[in-house]
Formats: structure tokens, C-alpha cells, sequence
């Protein structure tokens, strides 16, 4: 599939591979619906099913988020059900200095401003990441997720957990043969346990996926696109 190469953002990709208008999208780690709402402002009659754990997150995702397109459920996707212990990165958005918009914003004004923000919190102790406190969240296996909601098909997974990301793929379990294309973030110098490039595509592999499109091309951290090969 060398024709990928031309594209170069994710959603541009999204609307090439996915070809339709009504995709059943899961975003796994929705911070505070910035792609949420990019996903339905790309495919008009999609169903977007987020999952976000942080409070601070949730709240901010409830004030601009309002879509019947989208639901949020309140608890993290993990290999376990029941509460797991949850590292809060520290944020600073709200600076007197800074607009209030900017509690809604893009990554590039939040460099833009030199924030800091709750993106990077995540179940796996942090590194290079200021995680300065910790809660109790609940947790639920993808698997028992996708049979509660009576779901055969997932047209793609979102999966951006800052370094939880096997914890996720383990509690897919079989349910990820439903799975038709995955996004996912990788960086292992980040977080306890974390994935490097390598370890995500040999385990997404096992799994039967291949990858379709590597968005950095860094053995550090990046992006990578993977497709079912047993239902593409």
C-alpha cells in the first residue's frame, strides 16, 4: 500500500481508508474531545464511543462537548476490571495570562503558550513526565466493553493511553478480531512499561495486524496505523 505515503495527517489518511460516512469509531484516551469532535466533522453519521478516566479531562470534555454522535464513558480500558491507580500529569492551563479558550486547545498552543496539561496522565508511572499525584479510577476490559454494547464491528480503534497501551491490547483479548484499523501511540523511554516501536508492531502482529502507515518514523515515540489483515 505505498500509495499511503502521500498522506500525511491522520485524518486525511482516516478518510481515505475508512470510506464511508457512518464508521463506528473508539477512542481510547479522549482528553477532552478535541478528536472526538474532529472525527464527526469528518464523517458526518459517525458513532464515536470514548473512554477517559481523568476527572479534570471529563469535565472540560462535558462543557464543549455535546453531540449525540458521541458518547463518553467515565472509566479507563484496561486488562482488569474494577479501579486501578491513575498518575495525573500536572496542568497549568489556566494561567491568568491565557485565554480562557485555551482550556479547549490544540497541542501547538500549548507549546505555543508553554503549558503544561493532563494529557499525559496515564496507569503507568511516568518518566519525562511530571505526574504529580495519583487517584482511583475505574476500570473495564474491551472485551466485556464491546459485548455489553452488542458491537460486531469497530471501523477503527484510537488508541492514545500514554504508555498503557498493552494493558489495553490485552484486555481486547479475541474482540480484537472486530477491530478493522488501529491508530496507536508508542514511546517506551516514557513511561514504566511503555512500548517501543518494535515491541507495538510484534504485538499488534500476533494479533494479525499489519502496519499501514508510520506517522513519525521515530524509534522513540510517534504514531502508527495498523490494518486487520483478515478483514482488509
Amino acid at each position: 500500500m505505498s500509495w499511503m505515503k502521500k498522506y500525511k495527517k491522520k485524518f486525511d489518511v482516516f478518510k481515505v481508508i475508512l470510506e464511508k460516512t457512518d464508521p463506528i469509531i473508539v477512542e481510547i484516551g479522549a482528553h477532552y474531545g478535541e478528536d472526538s469532535v474532529r472525527f464527526v466533522e469528518t464523517f458526518k453519521d459517525a458513532k464515536v464511543y470514548c473512554f477517559e478516566p481523568d476527572p479534570r479531562n471529563i469535565a472540560i470534555f462535558k462543557k464543549h462537548v455535546d453531540d449525540e454522535r458521541i458518547k463518553l464513558f467515565e472509566y479507563a480500558l484496561s486488562n482488569e476490571e474494577g479501579e486501578a491507580q491513575f498518575y495525573q500529569s500536572f496542568q497549568d492551563y489556566e494561567k491568568s495570562d491565557v485565554p480562557e479558550k485555551y482550556d479547549w486547545i490544540s497541542y501547538e498552543d500549548y507549546q505555543k503558550h508553554k503549558l503544561n496539561n493532563s494529557g499525559s496522565s496515564s496507569l503507568k508511572e511516568g518518566y519525562e513526565h511530571n505526574l504529580s499525584q495519583t487517584i482511583t479510577v475505574k476500570t473495564k476490559r474491551f472485551d466485556n466493553w464491546i459485548v455489553e454494547n452488542d458491537l460486531t464491528q469497530i471501523d477503527l480503534a484510537w488508541i492514545d493511553v500514554q504508555g498503557a497501551e498493552s494493558m489495553v491490547i490485552q484486555g481486547m483479548s479475541s474482540e480484537i478480531t472486530n477491530i478493522n484499523f488501529i491508530w496507536i501511540e508508542y514511546g517506551e523511554t516514557a513511561y514504566d512499561g511503555g512500548l517501543s516501536r518494535m515491541e507495538t508492531i510484534a504485538l499488534l502482529g500476533s494479533k494479525g495486524f499489519k502496519i499501514l502507515k508510520d506517522f513519525n518514523n521515530d524509534t522513540n515515540t510517534g504514531d502508527l496505523l495498523f490494518y486487520n489483515v483478515h478483514r482488509n
